[in-house]
C-alpha cells in the first residue's frame, strides 16, 4: 500500500508537461487558441488549481477530515485571489510566445504558455494579498480584500500570501522540470520577486516608521527621483518585463540575447506610465469602476500626484498638504483632491499620457526584429486610456 501511495504522489508532483489534461484537450478541440481566448486561458487556471488542491491528498500524517478542510479552504482562496482581474500579465506571456514563433500555437504550446502566464498571475495574487494588508485596503477587484473575509482575517491572510508564492514553484516544477529553460524560468521568478519586494519596501516607507508608528510627515522625501526608483522595482519588472522575458525563455532564447535588454528598456517606460496612470485613477476614478477604494492619500504614499503637486504649490497650498496628507480623515482627503484639481493635475496627466504614448510608439518602432514590436504594441494598447 505504501509503495502505491508514494508512486501516486510522485506522479502528481512531477507530472510532465508532455501530456495535456483531458479537460483542457476536450476544450481545445472546439476552440481557436490565441492570446485573446480568455476562456481557454481560464480553463488552464482551473486545471492548475485542481492539481495543486489534489496535492493535499499526498500529505502524510493528516486525517482525511483535515485534508478536506485544507482543500476546501485553499480552493476558495485560489478562486478568490488569483483570477478576477484583467489577466493582462498572464495573457502577455501567451501573446509573447505567439509573436516569437510567428504562427498559431499548438495545443501544447498554448497550454504551456498559459501555465507560465498563470504563474505571473499567481505572483500578482501573492503581492496583492500582502499589499492589501500593509495598506489597510478595503476592497480589491470590486470585492472585500481577502484578509477582510470573516473566515480569513489578517492572521490567515499573511500565511496565505506565502502559500500563493510557494504554489508558483510547485507548478513550475510539475510542468517544466524537464524543459531546457527550467532553471532560467525559476531565476526570472526569483529575481522578479526580489525586485518587487525592494520596490514594496520603498513604497511602504515613503513616510518611515519610528518607535512603532509613522514618523511625522516629511514632504521633502516625495521627489520624482524617489518615485521613479520605487516604480521601477515595485511595478515595471513584474507587471511588464517578467511576462516578456518568460516568453523569450520558453522559446529558447539564451539569457545573453539582446532581446531581453530591448524588452527591459520598453518595459521600464511602459511600467512608469502604467503606475502614474494608477496613481491618477486611485485619486479620481469612481471606486465602482476602479474596483477598489483608493487610499494613497491616507497612506501618505509617494505618488506621482503629490510629487507633481510639490513642484507647483504656493506656500499656502503646501500648507494644505502638510495639514492633511497622510491622515485618515475624509474631509482632509477631499481637501487634498481639491488641491490636485486646483493645480490641474488631471490635465497635466492627460498631456503626459499623450506625450508618453507618442514616445513609446517611437521606441517600439526601433525594436529589431520587427515582429517583436507586436508584443509591445499589444501591451501599450492594453493600458492606453484605461479606466481601471
Amino acid at each position: 500500500f505504501i509503495i502505491v501511495f508514494l508512486t501516486i504522489c510522485h506522479r502528481l508532483n512531477h507530472q510532465s508537461s508532455i501530456s495535456l489534461p483531458v479537460t483542457f484537450r476536450q476544450l481545445m478541440n472546439r476552440r481557436n487558441m490565441s492570446s485573446s481566448d480568455k476562456e481557454s486561458f481560464v480553463k488552464v487556471f482551473e486545471q492548475l488549481r485542481e492539481e495543486l488542491i489534489n496535492d493535499f491528498d499526498c500529505l502524510p500524517g493528516l486525517s482525511e477530515d483535515l485534508k478536506e478542510q485544507l482543500k476546501y479552504y485553499y480552493s476558495n482562496c485560489l478562486s478568490y485571489t488569483v483570477p478576477g482581474g484583467k489577466m493582462t500579465r498572464g495573457l502577455t506571456v501567451v501573446k509573447g510566445v505567439e509573436v516569437l514563433k510567428q504562427r498559431k500555437l499548438t495545443e501544447q504550446e498554448f497550454f504551456e504558455a498559459s501555465v507560465l502566464g498563470w504563474q505571473v498571475e499567481w505572483l500578482q495574487a501573492f503581492f496583492l494579498v500582502a499589499d492589501d494588508i500593509m495598506d489597510g485596503s478595503i476592497t480589491r477587484r470590486g470585492n472585500p480584500c481577502w484578509y477582510k473575509q470573516p473566515h480569513v482575517t489578517q492572521d490567515n491572510a499573511i500565511n496565505d500570501a506565502l502559500f500563493l508564492e510557494n504554489l508558483i514553484y510547485k507548478s513550475l516544477r510539475r510542468h517544466f522540470k524537464k524543459h531546457p529553460s527550467y532553471v532560467h524560468l525559476l531565476e526570472l521568478f526569483i529575481d522578479t520577486t526580489f525586485q518587487t519586494e525592494v520596490g514594496q519596501h520603498i513604497d511602504t516607507n515613503g513616510t518611515p516608521y519610528a518607535d512603532g508608528k509613522r514618523a511625522p510627515l516629511d514632504l521633502s522625501r516625495f521627489t520624482l527621483q524617489r518615485y521613479q526608483g520605487c516604480v521601477r522595482y515595485k511595478t515595471c519588472y513584474y507587471s511588464f518585463y517578467l511576462s516578456c522575458a518568460l516568453a523569450l525563455a520558453y522559446c529558447g532564447y539564451s539569457p545573453e540575447s539582446d532581446l531581453y535588454a530591448k524588452a527591459d528598456a520598453i518595459s521600464m517606460r511602459l511600467g512608469e506610465y502604467f503606475q502614474i496612470q494608477d496613481d491618477v485613477l486611485d485619486a479620481f476614478a469612481p471606486p465602482e469602476i476602479l474596483g477598489k477604494i483608493g487610499t494613497d492619500i491616507e497612506d501618505a504614499k509617494c505618488s506621482w500626484l503629490v510629487c507633481k503637486a510639490l513642484e507647483l504649490v504656493t506656500p499656502e497650498q503646501k500648507q494644505i498638504l502638510i495639514d492633511y496628507y497622510g491622515k485618515h480623515d475624509p474631509d482632509g482627503v477631499a481637501k487634498i483632491k481639491e488641491l490636485y484639481r486646483d493645480l490641474k493635475l488631471e490635465q497635466i496627466y492627460n498631456e503626459y499620457e499623450e506625450e508618453t504614448k507618442k514616445a513609446c510608439d517611437e521606441i517600439i518602432e526601433t525594436i529589431d526584429p520587427e515582429y517583436f514590436q507586436d508584443l509591445f504594441k499589444f501591451l501599450l494598447g492594453k493600458i492606453y486610456k484605461r479606466q481601471k
